[in-house]
């Protein structure tokens, strides 16, 4: 028994890469899984230390406030004057359950049944889904290589744009590893604010940056008059996805649509997790990071080398940990990720997966410890782009 809502939707990708996955290993054949951006290093020693010690904490086990614990609060107001330069207010900030839960509720707590929701193409797949689950209708933006990876709003239908509600953004993106500059966001506030739209950046990887911090929208966007949220995750800062803790920052009345939707359908994080995210903002942020972000900038160099050897298209990324990786020859993606696994071993993302307009594309993640991301490289090199 389905919902229609369910019925909408196109199979969720990642249940079908793992699908095919297992059936390979079973063969007794070495998988070198490099679909799915789940890091693998584990959770920083100085967040578990804190977490073991707030267990203690005997009113850290019953219900959290709905907004966020008071010291994770101040502690994401700190970070955003530090490394931002930006003062934000309490009713600004939400504690949530990973970006990924945001995304799923916001169109619930914002648009109305009827009502359209831009979404990049490709982009991921929880976008759409959010907007199909509060009845509205996904309208795909175009990312293409030539712009930049960001959407042409010009190039909108007037009808759509005319039932629009909502436009998420996601930079440093998913799954192109594109990035966007000071002049970009720009040109998105003023859009949305023109067409008093709700911006959404979606800023899940923001800090896993290799060279310089990435622009990200909520200090342009905070004093720009428009309605806006940006979502973001601990989960891939500090490598623990399991954890399920993010935050939002945004525009007061737009996080307090957020916070009562999900006053509604859940009770928060746990509060014992809370105080260990808190603790790595509020001292050794820098140095925590740095450690993660030198892991995955080794096995990016050691996989855009091998990449590069072997004669494959793509940009080196800048930010996030995923290589977007044109398909030799232009044919199927899925076809083509078929073949690697097949031939090489290696799991890989289809660009279809993420929307149309990821055809012709492939998805590598360095999510992977570097004996796999190594041996991975060499297969690629020595498989070279024949069709």
């Amino acid at each position: 028994m389905q919902s229609d809502r369910l019925k909408r939707l196109p199979p969720y990708l990642f249940v079908e890469i793992d699908r095919r996955k297992t059936e390979y290993g079973r063969s007794g054949r070495e998988v070198l899984d490099l679909g799915i951006g789940d890091p693998d290093l584990g959770a920083p020693p100085e967040l578990v230390d804190t977490l073991r010690s707030s267990l203690d904490e005997l009113e850290y086990h019953r219900y959290p406030s709905d907004r966020g614990l008071s010291r994770l609060i101040d502690a994401i107001r700190g970070w955003a004057r530090e490394h931002y330069g930006v003062s934000l207010e309490s009713d600004e900030i939400l504690v949530t359950i990973g970006s990924k839960e945001a995304i799923g509720h916001l169109p619930l707590a914002v648009v109305n049944p009827g009502d359209a929701v831009l979404v990049p193409d490709p982009g991921y797949p929880v976008y759409t889904s959010s907007a199909v689950f509060a009845g509205a209708d996904p309208v795909r933006m175009p990312l293409l290589a030539e712009n930049g990876y960001f959407p042409r709003f010009d190039d909108l239908d007037p009808s759509d744009l005319q039932r629009a509600r909502l436009v998420y953004l996601n930079y440093p993106n998913n799954p192109t590893a594109a990035t966007a500059g000071k002049e970009k966001f720009e040109e998105a506030i003023s859009f949305c604010g023109e067409n008093a739209l709700l911006l959404v950046n979606d800023a899940a990887y923001s800090e896993i940056s290799y060279e310089e911090r990435q622009q990200v929208l909520f200090p342009l966007a905070k004093d720009a008059g428009g309605e806006y949220i940006e979502l973001f995750s601990f989960s891939k800062t500090f490598s623990i996805t399991g954890w399920r803790i993010g935050f939002a920052v945004g525009s007061p009345e737009v996080v307090l649509a957020l916070a009562r939707l999900k006053a509604n359908v859940d009770s928060g994080v746990f509060s014992a997790i809370q105080a260990a995210a808190a603790s790595a903002l509020e001292e050794g942020y820098t140095e925590i990071t740095g450690r993660i972000i030198d892991v995955f900038r080794k096995r990016r160099d050691i996989l855009a080398a091998s990449l590069r050897r072997g004669g494959f298209r793509f940009e080196i990324p800048a930010a996030t940990f995923y290589f977007w990786i044109e398909v030799p020859g232009g044919g199927s993606s899925i076809d083509y990720c078929g073949k690697l696994l097949e031939e090489t071993g290696i799991v890989a993302t289809p660009g279809i997966g993420f929307g149309g307009y990821g055809e012709g594309y492939f998805r590598l993640s360095i999510t992977a410890p570097d004996y796999t991301i190594l041996k991975a490289g060499q297969k690629l090199e020595k498989l070279g782009t024949s069709p």
